[in-house]
């Protein structure tokens, strides 16, 4: 391996079928000419984990020689937490098809992105304009390579507001994915580019509200209530689902009575240009038992249609924060709430979000008195202090009338 002054990395080419395989000290040394197909990026922060080459090569020609047009993002295997979700290593190998990676960066040799960025680059530029790859999963070494047998058709909810290349890149993935239906709910005017993404996607149902923005829960509510399938995955339009995630999550749920199921995230994060991996309890309701933890990313997750009406769907009265009321309220409801042990969802920390401006940004004033007031509540439901109807986390309505209509 080559060493850096923050750690080591290989770069690793071969053809498919062959058992050559061939060890550029750099990225820039890549020879294209000499016909290899693929292109292994192995950097990890812990020096002393070292994959066996030839078994991770074997399984990964496995998943490409079925889709070359896929993306195979590696970090190591770790113990999920307990109680809340844990930030932990940076993730920084891959493998692809060597074509389309030079494709994407135009010319290797005058490449000058460091490794340590290297994945947080590329990921940025495949999924903001350069449909290169039609698929991205993540797998955790050592992995075994196995498919689901449940295919549970599901119904796929997305409000969108902002970046329309954001909207444009998730339908791109979301179109290589079977036994999804998409709907869409526009949080804004319809204008020439958003006209356009919706034209190039017929197979996608598209709603427009009025008064913009209403937020992110009337939409999905009324995107869920025009669907019919029994499953509902949650999207966020500037995020991306991995390819393995609706079949993946869909089987668990179906094997294991799991009414409300999320997994892992791999976070791109615009302001460090890294991508963190971040895990969460498997055992989401063992985890709510003990405290009010952040166990359970919402957008990342599917639930039972019946379930969601169960649990009064979400709250509509703010557009922000109401996904962690929905959770705490759910834990009353539903028995069984668990995350798959796998990463499933990549998610985008950037600017201008609901997360990160000001106002409503995760640690603002309003956000930490929100959270005060449910987590109270919380702990007197528990311990029969205060019934479920009359508290915080009981569903509200918007403030005011909300017209949507199918565009």
């Amino acid at each position: 391996m080559e060493q850096m002054a923050n750690g080591y990395y290989s770069v690793i080419t071969w053809k498919q079928y062959s058992l050559d395989t061939h060890f550029p000290k750099q990225i820039q040394q890549l020879n294209l000419e000499n016909d290899d197909d693929y292109l292994l990026f192995l950097k990890f922060e812990d020096n002393s984990f070292i994959p066996n080459i030839d078994t991770l090569k074997e399984s990964l020609e496995i998943i490409l020689s079925e889709n070359d047009r896929t993306l195979i993002i590696l970090t190591p295997k770790k113990n999920a937490p307990i109680e809340t979700a844990s930030e932990d290593e940076h993730v920084c190998s891959f493998c692809c098809n060597l074509n389309i990676f030079s494709e994407t960066f135009n010319s290797i040799k005058n490449f000058t992105v460091k490794p340590s960025e290297l994945l947080f680059v590329f990921l940025d530029r495949i999924t903001m304009g350069s449909n290169n790859f039609d698929r991205i999963i993540v797998k955790q070494l050592p992995f075994i390579i196995k498919h689901s047998v449940t295919n549970n058709d599901c119904d796929v909810v997305i409000p969108h507001l902002g970046n329309k290349l954001y909207l444009k890149n998730v339908l791109h993935y979301l179109s290589h994915i079977k036994a999804t239906t998409g709907y869409v709910g526009i949080d804004q005017i319809i204008d020439k580019e958003i006209a356009e993404i919706i034209t190039n996607n017929l197979d996608i149902s598209f709603y427009n509200f009025s008064p913009t923005p209403v937020g992110p829960y009337v939409i999905r509510n009324t995107l869920i209530d025009q669907g019919i399938n029994k499953l509902i995955f949650f999207q966020d339009s500037d995020d991306l689902p991995c390819a393995d995630r609706f079949e993946i999550i869909s089987d668990y749920m179906y094997n294991n009575g799991c009414d409300l199921c999320g997994s892992h995230e791999l976070r791109m994060d615009y302001y460090t240009k890294t991508v963190l991996a971040v895990r969460y309890p498997v055992d989401v309701t063992a985890a709510l038992k003990d405290g009010p933890w952040h166990s359970l990313l919402h957008p990342a997750s599917a639930i039972e249609r019946k379930t969601f009406y169960e649990c009064n769907k979400l709250s509509q009265e703010r557009t922000f924060g109401n996904d962690t009321k929905f959770l705490l309220y759910s834990f009353f409801i539903i028995k069984n709430i668990k995350n798959v042990d796998e990463f499933l969802y990549i998610r985008k920390r950037h600017p201008n979000s609901l997360t990160t401006s000001p106002g409503t940004m995760m640690g603002s004033g309003i956000r930490r008195s929100l959270l005060r007031l449910w987590n109270n509540d919380f702990e007197l439901i528990k311990s029969e202090e205060l019934n479920l109807e009359q508290s915080s986390l009981y569903y509200q309505d918007s403030a005011y009338p909300v017209k949507f209509w199918k565009i």
